[in-house]
């Protein structure tokens, strides 16, 4: 992610998958639109942080909800 936090197309799918895999394995958590806005919202603050590397992304995700 660029200084101004723009990410490239790579990024955004890896950022996408990150989102729609944790949605996947959690169907009750992503069940209405603002549940997956606020998943979609720690994705981004994980990648922010520079973790970029999808399985390390999904992995932070899932300790950060479990904490939630």
């Amino acid at each position: 992610m660029s200084a101004y936090g723009i990410a490239d197309s790579a990024q955004l799918g890896i950022l996408t998958k990150a989102l729609n895999d944790y949605c996947a394995r959690h169907p009750i958590a992503c069940k209405d639109e603002g549940e997956r806005d606020r998943i979609a919202l720690k994705v981004m603050c994980l990648f922010r942080r520079g973790i970029e590397d999808p399985e390390r992304l999904s992995e932070e995700l899932e300790r950060v909800e479990a904490s939630h």
